[in-house]
């Protein structure tokens, strides 16, 4: 059952946004993901595990200024969306002193759980060139400047820098939608995040990332993982090559490379593939574990390696679209749930174009898509039916239109104009290192 107009009760239609709700997030999802987070059968409890997680996530896409009013808006929703059940508590900070017994895991825990049903629901877009390509990247949020977010959050490694969060991103490409997160204080490490996050990707899974992910320790570690990457790497890395550097970059893709600094000469070396793509007067230098050029060529890998970009833009949509550019609780963990929760906005916002739009949710725009979701939220709330909201969804992408002039912008007197990174350090490999890169590779082999 669901509410009708005039606050009638009436039978629910599958087009419904309730009904599309249960559809994309099943019953098996929420026992899933609620077990260890307390009885949702007590009735003592009015703020279970699925009202928590609502809570948060209709707060995420509200566009209220205040917590206070994002809070009473995701209240009535939940009274609309819930009318047979009994209502959660009526406060904010009930809300927060509620999840805070959970932690922020929790949205993620949820979100592990529904994850496992986005492969069979993108169909083919699973899949790009033999690959399911994953893009990563990480991010800072900025909160209130509080004592106690300084004192949790510290200053971001500089004097001068207010108390920031930060986040690192798993997203699968092409479709931009989310697959796992990290957050932590402003001075944590994207590397450290994407540690954790490696056991989350599936075997045949090819993780793209930016400068900030190279390094011989990192590398090696996603290497013993058993994952496969397509990373940059800029002047701070030094290759052992054995062609000449003009050879190398008249050609393009080199069959390998060693990755071997001095002071990491205990471990074995990196045998790695040496890719350079050009654009224009400039060249980037990527490095990728697939040896074979069969499996990724030089034109796939450049494809992987601009749609990287994706990841960048689901960042601005979340900051500036869907303005969530700062977490807006006092305390670091309201601070916590805040900010996985409007993570989760945005991770269901895409998941409800990969439902409705099917091949096309490479297209989907995030503005067109949030108005469609505020106004359903809305019609719900008024008690107004909602069978409109699928034809609203599939219809919620970017225009096809050719742009006839530059994007570029006019100069503008806070725009970074950061100078691109340099290539990398290429040195002939001597006939002692050959020596000892047989002698390493054979003892591992071995």
């Amino acid at each position: 059952m669901s509410t009708a107009r005039e606050g009638r009760l009436r039978k629910l239609h599958r087009r419904d946004w309730p009904a599309f709700l249960t559809r994309m997030i099943p019953p098996s999802v929420w026992r899933g993901a609620s077990q260890g987070f307390g009885n949702p059968e007590d009735p003592r409890i009015r703020w279970t595990f699925k009202y928590i997680v609502f809570a948060y996530v209709a707060m995420g896409w509200s566009q209220a200024r205040c917590l206070v009013d994002r809070f009473d808006e995701a209240y009535a929703l939940l009274a609309a969306l819930f009318p047979r059940r009994r209502r959660p508590g009526a406060t904010y900070v009930g809300l927060t002193k509620a999840g805070v017994r959970f932690g922020w895991t929790a949205f993620r825990h949820f979100w592990v759980c529904l994850r496992k049903t986005i492969p069979d629901r993108i169909g083919d877009a699973w899949h790009w060139h033999g690959w399911v390509v994953f893009a990563v990247d990480g991010s800072r949020e900025a909160t209130t400047r509080t004592r106690a977010n300084e004192r949790a959050l510290g200053r971001c490694g500089r004097d001068k820098t207010h108390p920031q969060w930060w986040m690192t991103w798993l997203v699968h490409l092409p479709t931009l939608l989310l697959w796992d997160w990290q957050q932590g204080p402003g001075n944590s490490s994207e590397r450290g995040h994407l540690r954790a996050m490696l056991a989350s990707l599936p075997t045949d899974a090819l993780l793209v990332g930016d400068v900030g992910f190279g390094g011989f320790d990192f590398l090696w570690t996603v290497a013993r993982s058993q994952v496969h990457f397509l990373v940059r790497c800029a002047s701070n890395t030094t290759l052992l090559v054995e062609g000449t550097q003009q050879q190398i970059r008249r050609e393009g893709d080199v069959r390998f490379v060693w990755l071997w600094p001095s002071g990491r000469r205990r471990h074995p070396p990196l045998r790695l593939r040496l890719i350079v793509l050009r654009r224009g007067k400039q060249s980037v230098y990527l490095l990728t574990n697939v040896l074979e050029p069969q499996r990724l060529s030089r034109t796939v890998a450049g494809k992987f390696y601009r749609g990287r970009w994706g990841i960048e833009v689901n960042y601005r949509s979340f900051k500036q679209t869907m303005e969530r550019c700062k977490v807006l609780a006092r305390t670091p963990d309201p601070g916590s749930l805040e900010l996985a929760g409007n993570i989760l906005a945005m991770g269901l916002l895409r998941l409800h174009a990969a439902m409705a739009q099917g091949a096309a949710m490479g297209r989907t725009s995030v503005a067109s898509l949030l108005r469609v979701i505020r106004h359903a939220a809305e019609a719900v709330r008024f008690r107004q039916s909602t069978t409109w909201l699928l034809d609203a969804l599939r219809g919620a992408v970017k225009d096809r239109y050719r742009r006839r002039k530059s994007k570029r912008a006019r100069d503008w007197p806070h725009k970074k104009n950061e100078t691109p990174p340099k290539p990398p350090r290429l040195r002939r490999v001597t006939k002692r290192e050959k020596a000892q890169i047989h002698s390493k590779t054979a003892n591992v082999a071995a």
